[in-house]
């Protein structure tokens, strides 16, 4: 199986991309993945619009999903709910909003951990030109705005952006029965 999939293009992420240059404020208020200078993130911009209720993570990491307030300030669940429908979804986990400006790359990686683990990995592109991609070996996936793809971050993948043009995209992390996971 390739661990990267379009599933679908056409979505209408205008409403997302207003709300976003609406509200400029809202990206780097977690700088947990883009700070540290050995993350493959660092220097990117993330909003992070769902993930752990502190109150509810356990030694092993894993953790019950709540909503963080940028998606009281974003279309983010007229995205996310038709997307769970149409894969099936049986939970919700994290939601990210993730930003790499011209010239910038997320460098190559594996994602550890519970959530990683737990959940499938859907992506919905809000922003994006010729030149960006979404990169394994072998495989790259060059996305347009409206563009819903799936996944699989257990395989080592980089982003790169060598466009004019922010790449913004909203990653959806869904338990699915379709994988079981």
């Amino acid at each position: 199986m390739r661990p990267i999939e379009l599933l679908w293009s056409g979505v209408d992420v205008g409403p997302m991309r207003s709300a976003l240059e609406a509200n400029p404020q809202l990206w780097d208020q977690q700088t947990a993945r883009t700070q540290p200078e050995d993350s493959p993130h660092h220097g990117l911009s993330d909003i992070w619009a769902r993930f752990a209720d502190p109150s509810s993570m356990r030694e092993d990491g894993s953790h019950e999903s709540v909503w963080y307030p940028p998606a009281d300030l974003l279309p983010v669940r007229e995205l996310v709910f038709p997307l769970m429908s149409a894969v099936r979804g049986e939970k919700l986990g994290g939601v990210l909003i993730t930003r790499i400006k011209p010239g910038q790359i997320c460098k190559p990686h594996t994602d550890p951990g519970w959530h990683a683990r737990h959940y499938d990995k859907f992506a919905v592109q809000i922003a994006a030109a010729p030149g960006q991609a979404f990169h394994f070996d072998g495989i790259s996936l060059e996305t347009k705005p409206g563009d819903v793809f799936w996944f699989d971050n257990s395989h080592t993948h980089w982003v790169t952006n060598e466009s004019d043009q922010d790449r913004i995209t909203m990653i959806v992390c869904i338990r699915t029965e379709r994988t079981g996971r």
